[in-house]
């Protein structure tokens, strides 16, 4: 009997996929992708993963009419049931999951046992021996330890090779055959065109103590791309020129050491365009794929489309959730593009970012990905905590870099230990044309932007991402045109965000998010900026932000709080993360246990603390109309991401009570048209009880 994996219900059978082609292909692709951190596991992936089509069942299931099955027979536990007798047990979760997921371990063992009988269907559909008795691999050196964390973690990036081969040979026959039809520019072609964007811009730059930094940093980075592959650190004071730099290393680097790609990670959506739109000044239009929610679906394009599935880009830009939430998932989507990490130069940004419950997680996979699977990492930041013991650093003397920060910026502590009233601060920065001011929490930043004024700017979590995008656009041009510009926000305006006041006020916090406000003044070195720090009348909210504040005190009172030297952040985050537990999830506990399932659900870098509601800004309500219409869609939650805020149950609770707040298609809230609960200047707030304007009660 002949043997199809894939139909074609309006084609004659011969044009047909044949089952064997389409194993052959996916072994032989699958071991290109795995071949550097599992050699010939690929090739067995690939032969075994459907293996379970030559059940006479699913055959018959093929050629039915698709209405009359929505789901098919049961193909991908045969190979499962062959890795198992054949002692090939990892490949076991990966075959068997290669549709819906890897499982954990006792479910998949209770799984297995429950399916013995159709590997002799198979066998007897005509399973040919040779593919049934490929050899076994020897076993790679990450399986060759008593560590189950390294195991479990091989798994994944195996299984993320056969996921990737299995779509992309789909894909390819029901594409009639070809390969994708978009150009990948050589990593040697990028670096040339870099050093010529460099070469440029350093020579039209003036001759600031700033910018003779950022040229010395640039120089430390290109001759540090000569040291082999490993972790490296790069510290280097907020403004000096990190983005640029570490992308010159990361390209150098990757040329002299033949790897693959390079991956920047970003930890806010917020800053990410920004980042990706430096890249593609430097690298041209279509040499960068950007990976996060932030990208405008009507202007993606196909390639940037598709690269993102699976990260077979040259330059990639995505977020730190992302890239750990994605080494720690058990779904297809979300490791398909696993096995592009290896080889490749990863720079993480913003590094002191990196959430404290997960620390544990994160060096984990840290250590993993530079041991065993050739990839360098550079953690990249002015406030560098120390996550990987024995990385070298890039920048030969960092604390010579942060002199020059101390001439740039000069700290004003505060001048009693007393708080500040509310309307004492907004007197004196009514006294400042152009200041940016940064405090603790949402409600305090709007009650401080209404004591400040009219013309106040504001920022905070409480307004969607495009509501944010266009305040932080309008501060940059009153700043660039030389208008007053007063800009009251929370936090998020710090890490990495690229706009520059010559007066900031920040609320006293941990030592990382005062050197980061501190980053947002006078970044440029031109005349004399001043951070004025001072304790608040509220408190951060509790957690880590709550002991940052407590560690940056009793530093400050013992007189080692020196925001100018890169030792006081090391001391700093080794302080904070003694205070705090690393793993209380116990996420590598259930790993070592190969509960991937169950790992997956636990390792969250942002932790739900409410639910999505649509913000009611710009083309909202169309935006809602079409899923309403349509059902969910990739394509129209991609659209309505950047309207999306999280709000706190009481919060919702509350709407809900006062009638508005609707469920649409069971996913997301919006808010009942005729109630006004979202401002143009403060986001979502409202008083009292939620009312209908009183023009929706007139029937």
């Amino acid at each position: 009997m002949h043997c199809y994996a894939h139909s074609l219900r309006d084609r004659p059978i011969e044009e047909w996929q044949p089952l064997e082609d389409h194993l052959t292909a996916v072994g032989d692709l699958a071991e290109r992708f795995a071949h550097s951190f599992a050699p010939g596991w690929g090739k067995l992936a690939g032969l075994w993963h459907d293996a379970g089509k030559y059940q006479s069942a699913f055959q018959r299931y093929l050629k039915t009419d698709p209405e009359a099955h929505i789901k098919g027979p049961d193909h991908s536990s045969v190979g499962a049931l062959l890795a198992r007798l054949r002692n090939a047990a990892p490949l076991a979760f990966v075959i068997a999951g290669h549709h819906g997921g890897l499982s954990d371990a006792e479910a998949l063992k209770s799984r297995l046992n429950s399916k013995q009988p159709l590997l002799a269907e198979a066998r007897a559909g005509g399973l040919p021996r040779s593919i049934e008795d490929w050899p076994i691999p020897a076993p790679p050196p990450q399986l060759s330890t008593a560590d189950p964390l390294q195991s479990s973690m091989w798994v994944r990036f195996l299984f993320s090779a056969l996921v990737d081969a299995d779509f992309l040979d789909t894909e390819k026959f029901y594409r009639g055959g070809g390969e994708r039809d978009f150009p990948r520019p050589s990593l040697d072609e990028l670096k040339r065109k870099l050093d010529t964007f460099l070469t440029s811009k350093t020579r039209l730059a003036d001759p600031t103590p700033v910018n003779q930094m950022r040229a010395r940093v640039l120089e430390a980075c290109r001759r540090a791309a000569a040291f082999p592959p490993g972790a490296f650190t790069l510290t280097v004071p907020t403004g000096g020129g990190k983005t640029l730099s570490s992308l010159a290393f990361a390209l150098d680097h990757a040329v002299r050491h033949g790897l693959e790609r390079v991956i920047v990670l970003i930890p806010y959506t917020s800053i990410i365009e920004q980042t990706a739109q430096q890249y593609r000044d430097a690298l041209g239009e279509d040499a960068v794929i950007e990976h996060h929610t932030n990208v405008d679906p009507d202007d993606e394009t196909r390639q940037n489309r598709l690269a993102s599935e699976n990260w077979d880009a040259p330059v990639v830009v995505t977020t730190s959730v992302q890239f750990f939430e994605s080494l720690y998932a058990n779904r297809t989507s979300r490791c398909r593009k696993l096995h592009r990490i290896a080889r490749s130069v990863v720079l993480f940004d913003e590094v002191q970012t990196f959430p404290v419950h997960l620390l544990e997680a994160v060096r984990h996979v840290l250590r993993e990905l530079t041991e065993h699977y050739g990839t360098t990492v550079v953690l990249c930041t002015a406030t560098q905590p120390e996550l990987t013991p024995g990385a070298r650093e890039i920048i030969p003397d960092p604390a010579c870099e942060f002199a020059v920060v101390a001439n740039r910026c000069e700290i004003v502590p505060p001048s009693t230990d007393q708080p500040i009233a509310w309307e004492d601060l907004a007197a004196e920065l009514q006294t400042h044309d152009q200041v940016l001011t940064i405090v603790h929490r949402r409600d305090d930043a709007q009650q401080l932007a209404q004591l400040v004024g009219d013309g106040c700017l504001h920022l905070s979590a409480r307004m969607c991402a495009r509501h944010r995008s266009k305040i932080l656009a309008e501060a940059k041009r009153r700043l660039e045109n030389g208008e007053p510009c007063k800009l009251v926000a929370t936090q998020l305006v710090e890490a990495g965000v690229d706009i520059d006041f010559p007066e900031v006020f920040r609320a006293f916090a941990g030592a990382d998010s005062l050197a980061q406000a501190a980053g947002r003044c006078n970044r440029e070195g031109k005349g004399k900026g001043r951070l004025h720090v001072f304790n608040a009348p509220t408190l951060p909210p509790k957690g880590v932000l709550r002991t940052g504040l407590q560690t940056a005190r009793l530093m400050q009172a013992e007189g080692s709080l020196n925001l100018k030297s890169p030792e006081t952040f090391r001391e700093y985050f080794v302080r904070l993360y003694s205070k705090s537990d690393q793993d209380p999830h116990a996420v590598l506990t259930e790993e070592r246990f190969q509960k991937f399932k169950t790992v997956a659900g636990l390792f969250r870098m942002i932790q739900d603390v409410g639910e999505p509601v649509v913000a009611q800004y710009d083309d909202w309500l169309e935006l809602v109309e079409a899923i309403r219409r349509y059902g969910v869609t990739r394509l129209g939650m991609r659209r309505l991401q950047q309207y999306l805020v999280t709000l706190y149950p009481q919060e919702i609770t509350r709407l809900r009570n006062a009638g508005a707040l609707e469920r649409i298609a069971d996913t997301f809230w919006a808010v009942v048209p005729g109630f006004k609960v979202y401002d143009d200047h403060w986001g979502f707030g409202w008083k009292g009880e939620p009312k209908m304007e009183p023009e929706y009660l007139i029937a």
